[in-house]
């Protein structure tokens, strides 16, 4: 166990790197999570100097935090009018682009590593998604505006919601039950659940909430509200992540009750959701193991057949991306990162499912990396054509 010197200044140290690897982010088009994750795996499993036992328990719960804070930001981002212009190619690619990753990693699974078939879609419906946490600060550092934008972060943010949704049914359906029905079922109940709640809960919150606008402390009142959404749908049987996604939808949508009064989700909400998910990335590095040799290979056919399913969603779906050329065409191809969602599946699946899936986020912390390295190669060569005369 740690002592109390080692935890402050671990602590202390996090939050340095953390500011510097986003400056540096900044500069050079490199994820900051790539240092994160890599600065984790140096001072645990290299040099020994930190034991991951102690923290697993956290990482779980940090990463469903951060997850929270992204994905209410990113529905206050989502103007419903531009939105719903670009929201057959959004969609088409979300749903698209899931249901062929899911199937690519489902049949590595079960054919190449012997899993029985709900363990396999567990696996598929981990690494179905492409990972909001990672599209939004890459079309901010892009500076990238217009349709583009729009279909990305539309795409990233339904399927961290499409990937919860399966994750939490597959787990809920019991053995021996027909998985095709249970989990149908479960994703129709738990969408329904969790829109209806969380409109009402913003009504509600759009209604009371400018009595609270010029109070010290209004920002984290604001957060403990969205915490609360996401419990309480939680317990209602919907998922709380689509339920603070359609909170936040909602929320910068509706017009502001009296002047001064629209919602300002500021700088605390966006350092804080910086914060906790910086902590965690860390934290998955720290906790990283070896893969066994068997896993080395799966995970590389894995890889594979995401690329290839990306390739497949994109030409699918080319003729609904309206009003995108060639370049942004080909950045779509390239951005398929995955993130912080994957991560906090992986490690819910590997404790819910025990040895089974045991080397889960192993393979996880890998397919984040090579993902996300190719967001370094795409981001340099969109600027390079952007720069050409």
């Amino acid at each position: 166990m740690l002592d109390e010197i080692q935890i402050f200044g671990l602590l202390g140290g996090l939050l340095i790197l953390a500011f510097f690897a986003n400056r540096l982010s900044r500069r050079t088009r490199v994820p900051d999570i790539l240092i994160l994750m890599g600065v984790g795996l140096l001072v645990g499993p290299v040099a020994g100097w930190i034991a991951a036992a102690p923290f697993r328990i956290f990482t779980s719960y940090l990463g469903t935090f951060a997850l929270i804070l992204i994905l209410f930001e990113a529905g206050t981002e989502l103007n419903l009018r531009e939105t719903l212009r670009h929201f057959p190619a959004g969609i088409v690619l979300a749903f698209l682009g899931y249901a062929l990753s899911f199937a690519a990693a489902a049949s590595v699974a079960h054919w190449f590593l012997h899993l029985p078939a709900k363990s396999a879609s567990l696996l598929g419906a981990v690494f179905g998604c492409t990972s909001s946490t990672m599209i939004i600060p890459v079309m901010q550092q892009l500076d990238i505006r217009g349709p583009v934008n729009v279909i990305l972060v539309l795409e990233a943010a339904l399927g961290d919601v499409i990937a919860v949704l399966t994750v939490g049914s597959l787990i809920d359906v019991a053995e021996g039950d027909p998985l095709v029905a249970g989990l149908l079922s479960g994703i129709l109940f738990g969408t329904a659940t969790s829109i209806a709640l969380a409109i009402a809960a913003a009504l509600l919150w759009w209604w009371i909430s400018p009595g609270f606008a010029r109070h010290r402390f209004g920002s984290v009142l604001h957060v403990g509200v969205i915490l609360t959404v996401y419990a309480l749908v939680r317990v209602a049987g919907g998922s709380g992540l689509l339920a603070v996604l359609a909170f936040g939808v909602t929320l910068a949508n509706l017009p502001p009750r009296a002047p001064d009064t629209a919602p300002d989700f500021g700088v605390f909400h966006s350092d804080l959701s910086f914060l906790v998910r910086s902590f965690f990335f860390v934290l998955l590095g720290v906790s990283v193991e070896l893969i066994a040799a068997p896993y080395v290979v799966a995970t590389l056919l894995v890889l594979a057949g995401l690329f290839l399913a990306r390739l497949l969603s994109v030409v699918a779906s080319r003729w609904s991306l309206r009003g995108v050329n060639r370049p942004e065409r080909r950045l779509i191809l390239s951005l398929f990162p995955r993130g912080l969602v994957n991560a906090v599946l992986a490690v819910q699946v590997a404790t819910s499912k025990g040895e089974a899936l045991a080397f889960l986020p192993s393979m996880a912390f890998t397919i984040i990396l090579v993902t996300n390295l190719l967001v370094v190669y795409a981001a340099i060569r969109f600027r390079a054509e952007g720069s050409k005369p």
